[in-house]
């Protein structure tokens, strides 16, 4: 057993893998929002993930608190500027996209990455106070079904992912009314 998968997970790095299907649900959860985002939110918050996409090979691009802080700071001076508020159904979906992205760039441990799919799970409900269509709920199923695979790798590193995506294919299968 390697020592990365003795370690509780407040303290294991998140996985390539595992980040590959957090990255997919969160994309397909995001790409609704982004048609009725600004440009500039939908640009930072790709930026954000993309970010993170190079800091899981190098961690030291992995950025400070302080950086992490201003960004939050522009971020919603912008949505507010943007909005003329931070409440109400848009503009608060619209930091929870920002927000997204940013828990993404400082996920460093499947504790922080076990967040980020409860926060992708909330912004697939969102998309439905927009539109309630077949093609949007399909692709809520599929980002949900991938969250739940991640989770599901999580609390089980070392196994196959063929058989965590048939354990969370079980588990929604089990959640099906």
């Amino acid at each position: 057993m390697s020592a990365a998968q003795t370690l509780q997970p407040a303290q294991r790095p998140i996985a390539w893998r595992d980040f590959a299907l957090l990255l997919a649900g969160l994309a397909v959860v995001l790409a609704p929002h982004a048609l009725r985002a600004p440009w500039w939110l939908t640009l930072l918050t790709a930026a954000l993930i993309g970010w993170r996409a190079a800091a899981i090979v190098n961690r030291s691009l992995l950025p400070s608190i302080w950086l992490l802080l201003a960004i939050v700071a522009l971020g919603t001076l912008g949505i507010w500027l943007e909005y003329r508020a931070i409440f109400g159904r848009t503009p608060g979906i619209m930091l929870l996209v920002l927000f997204s992205g940013l828990k993404m760039l400082e996920s460093r441990n499947q504790r922080d990455a076990a967040a980020l799919v409860f926060l992708t799970w909330f912004l697939a409900i969102t998309n439905f106070l927009y539109t309630q269509s077949i093609p949007v709920a399909l692709g809520m199923c599929v980002a949900v079904a991938t969250s739940v695979t991640a989770l599901v790798g999580f609390a089980a590193p070392r196994r196959a992912p063929r058989a965590n995506l048939r354990t969370a294919g079980l588990l929604l299968g089990q959640a099906v009314p």
